[in-house]
């Protein structure tokens, strides 16, 4: 080997760090350390970690969700109900026998108690008030009860049997003739009727229409009327009479003078005077004096 070559400089050889045993934990930090960053670039690129729902997740619900979902069939079936309740007549899903079966229920248990509107009538000082030995209300009620099961029923009215004012039977009955001009259906009979004709069928118990007293009484069948009886009532501070016609006769249940409450039992229906067939001609006289048509004015004022 030439001197030269002995003085030249050796050229220095690439250090082999993975061979230095301090330097390989810091590589591998290193290289830890650049993972981490990239998938955090990573993230940041995907948006939120959120897994994406599988295929089909769409079509499955939560129990909450079904849930709401039956809470709402539930809420759309009551409004349904309800629609149909409030858009088609009372009667007109029931069978007339279940219609029986309300009223005679309701009859039973409903209390004959006055509003505001009906006051107290006393009667006048000449007219003693005659004793009627008897049970009174409940003999009225057993008597309706009984004549609820065999009468005949129409969608004419609907009466309200806790009510002051009521119609003169627990349920719409057919109403035969009207208030006003006719032609007379029989000899005798007037051709202006100043009353309604409610057509039950025979021997039905005829209900007062409010409270008040028993002004009169005719117990024979004589004149147009036959047995009748004529009741005077308070009625929103006015006087307010009802009477009853054809009843039957000895069926009468009251006697003048006395003081009556509303829905009991004045009498039977009957075919005394002049008359066609069993039916009651029911009057309203306002004043006691002024006939007016009865159905509209019950129609207005009975509860």
């Amino acid at each position: 080997m030439t001197p030269d070559r002995l003085n030249s400089p050796v050229p220095e050889r690439p250090v082999d760090v993975s061979a230095t045993p301090d330097a390989v934990p810091l590589i591998r930090r290193a290289l830890r350390e650049r993972e981490r960053m990239l998938e955090a670039g990573r993230r940041g690129a995907a948006g939120p970690t959120r897994s994406a729902a599988p295929a089909g997740s769409a079509a499955r619900t939560s129990p909450t969700s079904r849930s709401r979902k039956g809470l709402s069939a539930v809420a759309l079936t009551f409004a349904v109900a309800i629609g149909v309740a409030t858009s088609v007549p009372a009667m007109a899903l029931l069978t007339e026998e279940d219609v029986r079966a309300q009223a005679i229920q309701a009859q039973q248990l409903a209390p004959a108690t006055p509003s505001d509107g009906v006051q107290g009538f006393a009667a006048p000082a000449q007219q003693g008030v005659a004793s009627i030995v008897r049970d009174g209300m409940q003999v009225s009620s057993r008597e309706k009860v009984a004549g609820l099961r065999s009468m005949r029923i129409a969608d004419t009215f609907t009466n309200n049997p806790a009510g002051a004012v009521q119609w003169p039977f627990p349920l719409g009955v057919p109403i035969s003739d009207w208030f006003g001009p006719r032609a007379a259906p029989t000899e005798g009979a007037s051709t202006n009727h100043m009353g309604i004709d409610f057509t039950p069928g025979s021997g039905v118990p005829i209900q007062i229409m409010a409270d008040g007293v028993v002004r009169e009484v005719v117990t024979g069948d004589n004149g147009g009327c036959g047995v009748n009886v004529t009741i005077d009532h308070m009625i929103g501070g006015q006087l307010v009479s009802s009477k009853y016609c054809h009843m039957q006769s000895g069926s009468v249940r009251v006697s003048v003078g006395q003081q009556v409450k509303v829905a009991e039992t004045v009498g039977l229906v009957g075919n005394t005077g002049v008359s066609t067939g069993a039916h009651l001609h029911f009057e309203i006289l306002l004043d006691g004096t002024r006939q007016v048509d009865p159905y509209a004015w019950l129609t207005a004022n009975a509860s």
